[in-house]
Parts: C-alpha cells; sequence; structure tokens
C-alpha cells in the first residue's frame, strides 16, 4: 500500500546483512576501547545552524532540514563530529586534555540512492579533542588500521593520504576567502579540477595546483617556493606520517590531489579505500579550528569516521554464526501442569545464567519427531524435554538434534554443569 513501504534511501537490516553491521560494530568498539576512548551518545537532531557552519557545501544542500512545532530550524544530522565538538564545548572543556570520544550512530543524507549510498546509514567514529601534531595523527591512524585488521581486510585496502594544509596555505597566500576556498575545496573533491584551475587560472598559485593535481612533488614544491608560497614543510609531514604508518597500514600512499569534502578539516586527510567498490568506505582527518568556530577556545582536534554500511559490503568474513551463540536450547513441555511447568521454568532460568541461548516451544504438537525438523530450520542445537515421566524421575531428557543422541540429565542441576554440556 502506498506511502507503509520503506521510504525511498531507507533500509531495513535484519539477517545475514545485519549479522555484518553488527559484527563491524563489535570490532570497532572493542578497539575504540582498547585505545582507551568513551562511547559516547548523541542525538539526531540538532539545529541546523551547527552543520551549516562548516560541513561543507555539498553536505549542506544534502541535508533534511524542517522547523519544528515551535519554528526552531531543526536537521537530522548528515555526520556526527560538529555533535561531538558541541558536547565538548557544552559539557568537556574543563576536562584534561586530550579527550578521546568514540561514538556508533545512523546518519542522514538525502542523496540519490544507488549501490553503496544511502539516505540513512551507520557511522562509527572516534574525535581526538585536545592534541595536536605527529603522536596524535599516527594514534588515531593505528586505531584505524588495527580495527580493519581485526576485520580481516588489512592486506585489500588501501590508505589514502594527504595534507589540506598544503591547499590551504596556498588559498590563504592568494588571499582567498573560506567560502571561496570551502567551493574550490568541493571541486577538487568531486575531481572537478579544471573547473579549479578555471577559477584560478590567473593566480600565482596556478602553476602549483597543476602540479599538485599531477602528482608531481618536487615540481609543486619548486612553484610554491617561487611564488613565495612554500609547501616543502606541509608535504614533509605528509611523507612523515605515511613513513610512520605503512608498516602498520602496508598499503597506504600519498595522493597530493586529494581532498575531503568537509569545510573543516585543516592538516592530515585520509581515506580507506577497498578495490572491490568504486567509493571511499572510511575517512577522516585532523581539524583544529571547528571548535573555535563554534565559539570555544581553540583546541585542535583529530578523527575519523567509518563507513559502517559500505564496509559491510567488502567483509569477506562469514558472520552468520559469529553474533549468535554455538548452541541454542528449546524447552519442550510434553504436559503444562503445574510441575512440569516450575521444572522448564527452572531450566530455561539455569541455561540462561549458563549463558546459553533458549526457550520454550510453544508448538501444540506433542509428537517430538514431528517437531525435530522444524527445530533444526529454526537454529536450534538441543532439545530439552520434560513431561510427567521425567519430572516423577527426577531427571530431563536432552536430544541433541544434529546427531540426534538421547541422554538424561539428573536434577538438581546447576548452571555451571550446563554450561559444560551446552
Amino acid at each position: 500500500m502506498e506511502g507503509l513501504g520503506t521510504v525511498r534511501g531507507m533500509r531495513d537490516l535484519f539477517g545475514d546483512e545485519l549479522n555484518r553491521i553488527e559484527y563491524i560494530r563489535q570490532v570497532f568498539e572493542k578497539n575504540a576501547q582498547l585505545f582507551g576512548y568513551s562511547k559516547i551518545e548523541l542525538p539526531i537532531v540538532e539545529y541546523f545552524k551547527l552543520f551549516e557552519v562548516k560541513s561543507g557545501e555539498e553536505i549542506r544542500e544534502s541535508m533534511y532540514v524542517f522547523l519544528d512545532k515551535a519554528g526552531r530550524e531543526l536537521a537530522l544530522r548528515p555526520e556526527i563530529t560538529p555533535s561531538i565538538v558541541r558536547t565538548y564545548i557544552e559539557h568537556f572543556q574543563h576536562l584534561p586534555k586530550p579527550i578521546r570520544f568514540y561514538y556508533y550512530g545512523t546518519v542522514y543524507r538525502y542523496d540519490e540512492p544507488q549501490y553503496g549510498r544511502y539516505r540513512e546509514f551507520r557511522q562509527a567514529g572516534v574525535e581526538m579533542i585536545g592534541s595536536s601534531g605527529l603522536l596524535s595523527d599516527l594514534e588515531v591512524l593505528l586505531l584505524l588500521g588495527n580495527i580493519y585488521k581485526d576485520l580481516g581486510l588489512i592486506s585489500k585496502i588501501r590508505l589514502k593520504i594527504n595534507n589540506i594544509s598544503i591547499y590551504r596555505k596556498l588559498f590563504n597566500c592568494e588571499g582567498i576567502n573560506e567560502r571561496q576556498q570551502e567551493h574550490l575545496l568541493h571541486l577538487i573533491d568531486k575531481n572537478r579540477k579544471d573547473e579549479a584551475l578555471k577559477l584560478l587560472e590567473n593566480s600565482k598559485i596556478y602553476r602549483t595546483l597543476v602540479e599538485l593535481f599531477d602528482g608531481n612533488e618536487s615540481n609543486a614544491i619548486e612553484e610554491s617556493n617561487k611564488v613565495g608560497c612554500s609547501i616543502s614543510d606541509n608535504i614533509s609531514y605528509t611523507k612523515l606520517i605515511l613513513e610512520n604508518i605503512k608498516n602498520f597500514i602496508p598499503n597506504s600512499y600519498i595522493n597530493l590531489g586529494f581532498v575531503r569534502g568537509l569545510a573543516y578539516y585543516t592538516g592530515i586527510i585520509f581515506e580507506v579505500e577497498h578495490p572491490s567498490v568504486p567509493f571511499s568506505i572510511a575517512g577522516g582527518g585532523r581539524y583544529d579550528n571547528l571548535v573555535e568556530v563554534y565559539g570555544a577556545t581553540h583546541t585542535p582536534a583529530v578523527g575519523f569516521a567509518i563507513g559502517v554500511d559500505r564496509t559491510s559490503l567488502v567483509l569477506e568474513k562469514d558472520v552468520s554464526s559469529l553474533n549468535e551463540k554455538s548452541n541454542r536450547v528449546i524447552v519442550l513441555l510434553l504436559v503444562q501442569d503445574t510441575k512440569t511447568i516450575q521444572l522448564g521454568l527452572q531450566i530455561l532460568e539455569l541455561l540462561h545464567e549458563a549463558g546459553v541461548v533458549a526457550n520454550f516451544s510453544l508448538k501444540s504438537s506433542t509428537s517430538v519427531s514431528k517437531l525435530i525438523p522444524d527445530f533444526l530450520k529454526e537454529g536450534y542445537s538441543h532439545l530439552v524435554i520434560i513431561g510427567n515421566k521425567e519430572v516423577e524421575g527426577g531427571y530431563v531428557t536432552v536430544k541433541d538434534l544434529r546427531t540426534r543422541k538421547q541422554y538424561e540429565l539428573r536434577i538438581p542441576l546447576s548452571a555451571e554443569s550446563l554450561k559444560q554440556i551446552f
């Protein structure tokens, strides 16, 4: 019926697809915690102004924006970093630096839906606020690499690195204002570099940009020196990052013509690529001015976000069973009188205490043999049978549904003993 289906660009997640997404989340959270990052959850709805200021030209144009009943202009978050900065300013400025946050949540962008691009998708990310320099940049990159190593993808991914300060320095040298810089970076990000060059064809930085786009490092440095806008130190720092991270993320490389569309980056930027998809699956960088843009004291920061849905598309592991217990038990009461019900409840409680997935059979048939095919289809490994005979004899009957072996367990039982069995 029209109006009752899934909204375009949104998805219902279940089965193997949800298993992959949940597995990525588990791996991400485990690694973030090992690096000392603290979990934070933030609202999906924020004031539009929070994102309007510095999210970038493309994201502003694709946001879900609306007025609430009080006439306030709100938005569904298109990314999470600005929300992190907002909550840092509201609640955490007084704490010792750096502060390390990690998050997981849905974000929303009104893009044209296509493979790997949804209007609702998940991001898993970290932000380190209050630290600058080599070690903080390397820490977030090492964490990013460890996540993809645990996902079994470290040999397949490529880490693309650049330094947005190279472009910022050139643009500032030319006297280009922030709004114009943002538009130029948007064009470069969208691989419309010819358009960017045309806008700057009469500028003194034109030749430097041509060499950067062509990946000619030495020529770019030489051209920048000629016009008094040396980018040598910026490139040297980028090479230092690569030199230190390539042992941990082997397929790392510098692309001097690469930029990211978010308007707040000030330093190192990076993206994770996979050969099986035409888009990046993670990305991040340094944004040292964003806290100040929102009116607080200048505070450096760096972070990244993993595209969980996109990473799920390239995940090679079979995770269909990784998010489930290997054994699942179904408890069948052959009769439903007080004694069998009480024993059934006790067994169910002990199984749960032992960490075993278990529940009652709610099927009406008392023919066990007829029920077993259904139990197997539903993923159960064991059947516990309780009837009058079991209650009177002081035991329960257990049937291994995979081997069809059957045995008795004497009562009383403990959670510890059931843990050994299942």
